[in-house]
């Protein structure tokens, strides 16, 4: 079939897109001679907004450990990045540069890694856990773990740290275990707290005893809990905290 000049400049233009694409772009072999379909779907297939960022490239190769939440293990999730919802998508989250990785088959069928650009990522799930990208108190924004709603949510951030390893010629570097910070936002008020006792702080003096006795109840440990557990809580917390004092 011969192409008129419209269409004919319209298909260079799709091939000069494929060496362009951040990430995807790679060049054609002389012996593959895709059809025009198959150029736009190059070209388009993936949303770019979805993969366009960085390239994942390991910066601390010689590290013991990883710098990931659920111990550097894919998992499926959701994305939304500019108000635009992307399920069914495959992502890591770094928990050492607080950063968003997806994971995705490019259209030659391999695997690729992308690094997301942070402040165009509104929030995610991944597992069980999901973050919102959120500033408190004039501070910059961050990832924060979401549980919780109505008058008691808790925000959670994560991090690891890179520390020297001495006496190891295999490894330079390891990671730590994955530390946890608490903020607790009760009736709109937003206060940090970090142990079972500092929780108990933040709430009227006519509940502190009945709060005290809840944790106790439920062997309530902050810095292991899982979301479900920390969920489960909230929602028994804020029922309490609903309840008659008078009762």
């Amino acid at each position: 079939m011969r192409l008129n000049a419209p269409t004919a400049l319209l298909a260079a233009g799709l091939v000069s897109l494929l060496f362009i694409v951040p990430v995807r772009g790679q060049q054609l072999s002389p012996d593959s001679q895709p059809a025009y379909p198959e150029l736009v779907d190059r070209a388009y297939g993936q949303d770019q907004e979805l993969v366009n960022g960085m390239q994942y490239y390991n910066h601390h190769p010689r590290s013991l450990g990883n710098p990931y939440l659920l111990e550097g293990f894919v998992h499926q999730g959701s994305v939304s990045i500019r108000g635009v919802i992307y399920k069914n998508v495959w992502l890591k989250y770094d928990i050492y540069t607080q950063q968003v990785e997806v994971e995705y088959r490019t259209l030659n069928g391999a695997d690729n890694q992308v690094v997301l650009v942070g402040d165009r990522v509104d929030e995610f799930r991944i597992g069980e856990h999901f973050f919102r990208n959120l500033s408190f108190k004039g501070e910059p924004e961050q990832f924060f773990q979401v549980i919780g709603s109505g008058r008691m949510i808790c925000y959670i951030s994560w991090d690891k740290k890179l520390i020297p390893r001495v006496s190891d010629s295999r490894f330079t570097e390891e990671y730590t275990s994955p530390k946890r910070k608490y903020l607790l936002e009760l009736d709109g008020e937003i206060s940090e707290f970090q142990s079972k006792s500092d929780f108990v702080k933040l709430f009227p003096e006519n509940r502190k005893k009945e709060m005290k006795k809840l944790v106790r109840q439920n062997s309530m440990q902050f810095r292991i809990a899982s979301p479900a557990q920390l969920n489960l809580f909230l929602i028994a917390a804020s029922n309490l905290l609903n309840e008659d004092p008078q009762r």
